[in-house]
């Protein structure tokens, strides 16, 4: 039986379904995500290789409205991680009536398939501590607990 969605690599043109999944995510606006989206293209436009390796991946149901997204960066680093190049997941988002569905875990096999081909190892991510229900999610993913740790900035 076929699946009630397709997987594939996100485009310029899928930023705004993409941002408006993700939103909720990241604690922002779908319009200010949308933005920064091509904001981030225009950078790695200018500087090329400089820029951070950004990928993406998008769950079309049958009618191509795109109900799943995932999106991830290669990092020199992860905490907890053994290898030097890891394919950091960035956010995931599956529409609310889609879930349950397999998309999670599509996306999330899609992008551990794709990171093999380029050679990484390993996948990481992360979640906030009080956030058990994202901490049980990466479980189920079959993510192991590497470190706890708490972030700081300083602005310059």
């Amino acid at each position: 039986m076929k699946e009630p969605f397709t997987i594939r690599i996100a485009e310029p043109a899928d930023d705004a379904a993409r941002a408006a999944l993700l939103a909720p995510t990241y604690g922002s606006d779908a319009q200010t995500l949308a933005s920064e989206a091509a904001e981030i293209r225009a950078r790695y436009r200018q500087f090329g290789d400089l820029a951070p390796g950004l990928i993406g991946w998008v769950a079309q149901d049958r009618t191509g409205q795109i109900i799943g997204t995932l999106e991830a960066s290669i990092r020199l680093f992860a905490n907890g991680c053994e290898s030097v190049g890891i394919l950091f997941i960035e956010g995931i988002a599956v529409d609310d009536a889609a879930r349950q569905t397999g998309i999670g875990t599509a996306l999330v096999e899609t992008a551990a398939q794709w990171a093999k081909t380029q050679g990484i190892s390993e996948l990481a991510s992360d979640a906030h501590l009080e956030d058990s229900a994202t901490q049980h999610w990466h479980l189920a993913m079959g993510f192991e607990v590497t470190e706890r740790t708490v972030c700081f900035r300083r602005p310059v």
